[in-house]
């Protein structure tokens, strides 16, 4: 149950603090008062419209269980929204995100707004036959995804034909240069090696010519009473080199020098094209990788659509169970329904089941109707009333405290219907804590508390209304600015002499 709002700067409102108790919370005033802005200000606390107050605040004594949250359980819970730059959302001083605050809130309270939809009559009914759809559904998502995953696949085939023989182009192409990690750099290097292959051999040979010197400096190194090991093994280690550049003429002068050009200009193509010989190489196991997919799309096509055969035969079977379930408690909620609609004085209503592509809810369609008509055609009154009717049937079977928000609900209405609409609220207020928006005295002389909104200027004011008060108030919706002796009979009838 909420206990206390608080709104501060907000709207035309400069401050409102509300003391709530359990029961019917009636909301009046004036057209244009400020009434749906004060009802978005409290709801925005809870997740249901973006904050416009600079403070707002609800008090919350409830025994919900936030632990998933991360919020420790408490009696009494502190919503918050602060403000700033951007809104900020606190619970018990602890800050959460606007979605975890509507997630929270979805658990204690049900808004109707003016025109606003019907309940989830499916929902209605499984809470009622205790269907759990939790693993229906997760059936179904998979059963999506490989759907989706099919349809990816025949599209794929569309395009596979013409998209292999390109890969195909591609893979030859570089299967036919057979490029090798190194060998670019490598044939860089022979190609330098063969440009200066002739001053490399003229220039041995002039070096070679310190052989014929050899035994001279060996007879001057004895001459002069010095060791001759030093120079013995660097002629040693001349003699090594040499070789080796005899040896790598030899090889050079085997080597075709246009075979290397040729070979070069291949693998600076892929270089061009890809980076590098290494990138060449991955793409090539790349695109062999997605030829092997296409070509092996069929398969998988084949292996796919028995999967989801299987899994759509299960899930309709689930489907036509989940159906029968339906059925009977639509049986007992449609009973429970034209009870109030009977009270609301509206014809009986029909529960009525149409067969629909498999979805993540069954394959159940469900619609009222009210005379075989169409409840989208209806009249705004009969349309209020049959959601109160929903509404009140609907909380027969659910066993959480809840705040019911009702804007106008008992608008377009006769004194008959309206006091008809107030009472099955007055009695749902005996279960549930009820905030109505109203324009009528019927659903005003039943409240618990009575809130009366104004507007002076530009600045919107929001008063609990005493016995007296609620007395000229009723009075002035029954007769409007000029308060009659008769409507204030009136008034005084609607609330009962014992209220005073």
């Amino acid at each position: 149950m909420i206990e206390r709002v608080y709104l501060k700067e907000y709207v035309t409102f400069d401050e409102v603090e509300l003391e709530i108790s359990n029961g019917l919370i009636v909301f009046t005033g004036p057209s244009g008062a400020g009434k749906s802005v004060l009802f978005r200000g409290i709801l925005s606390i809870f997740g249901y419209f973006e904050g416009e107050a600079k403070v707002a605040e609800a008090l919350l004594n409830s025994n919900l269980d936030l632990s998933e949250y991360g919020i420790e359980g408490e009696d009494e819970f502190v919503f918050r929204e602060v403000k700033k730059a951007k809104t900020r959302y606190f619970i018990n001083n602890q800050a959460v995100s606007k979605k975890s605050v509507k997630e929270i809130s979805r658990l204690f309270i049900d808004y109707l707004s003016v025109r606003s939809e019907f309940e989830n009559i499916l929902e209605v009914l499984d809470k009622i036959g205790g269907i759990d759809l939790s693993q229906f559904k997760r059936e179904f998502l998979k059963y999506r995804e490989l759907k989706r995953r099919l349809e990816e696949i025949e599209k794929a085939e569309v395009e596979a034909e013409e998209k292999k023989e390109f890969l195909k182009f591609e893979i030859e192409k570089i299967e036919k240069i057979a490029p090798k990690e190194g060998e670019f750099e490598e044939l860089m290097q022979i190609k330098k090696d063969l440009s200066r292959l002739e001053k490399i051999k003229e220039k041995s040979n002039r070096v070679a010519e310190i052989f014929n010197y050899e035994d001279e400096v060996y007879e001057f190194l004895e001459m002069m009473d010095e060791d001759s090991e030093f120079f013995s093994s660097a002629m040693n280690e001349l003699r090594v080199v040499l070789e080796k550049v005899e040896e790598k003429a030899e090889f050079l002068e085997s080597i075709e020098i246009e075979e290397v050009l040729d070979r070069l200009s291949s693998l600076q193509e892929l270089i061009k094209k890809y980076g590098s010989v290494e990138r060449s190489l991955e793409v090539l196991e790349e695109k062999r990788a997605e030829l092997h997919k296409l070509e092996n799309l069929s398969f998988e096509k084949e292996h796919l659509i028995e999967e989801l055969n299987l899994l759509e035969k299960n899930l309709l079977k689930k489907g036509e169970e989940i159906s029968k379930k339906r059925q009977k408690s639509a049986t007992i909620f449609k009973e429970k329904l034209n009870l109030y609609l009977k009270r609301l004085y509206m014809p009986q209503a029909d529960i009525k089941f149409e067969r629909k592509e498999l979805g993540i809810d069954g394959i159940d369609r469900v619609e009222i109707v009210i005379n075989e008509i169409d409840t989208n055609t209806i009249s705004t009154g009969e349309y209020n009333r049959l959601r109160v009717a929903i509404l009140a049937a609907k909380l027969e079977y659910e066993d959480e405290n809840k705040s019911l928000f009702l804007d106008e609900v008992d608008a377009n209405l006769s004194g008959e219907e309206a006091m008809s609409v107030a009472e099955v609220l007055k009695y749902l207020s005996s279960k549930y804590q009820v905030f109505a928006i109203s324009h009528q005295a019927q659903l005003a002389s039943l409240a618990d508390k009575h809130f009366f909104v104004s507007k002076e200027g530009q600045k919107s004011y929001v008063k609990e209304l005493s016995y007296n008060d609620r007395l000229q108030e009723v009075a002035r919706i029954i007769g409007g600015k000029e308060v009659s002796n008769k409507a204030v009979d009136y008034a005084k009838e609607l609330l009962g002499e014992k209220d005073g």
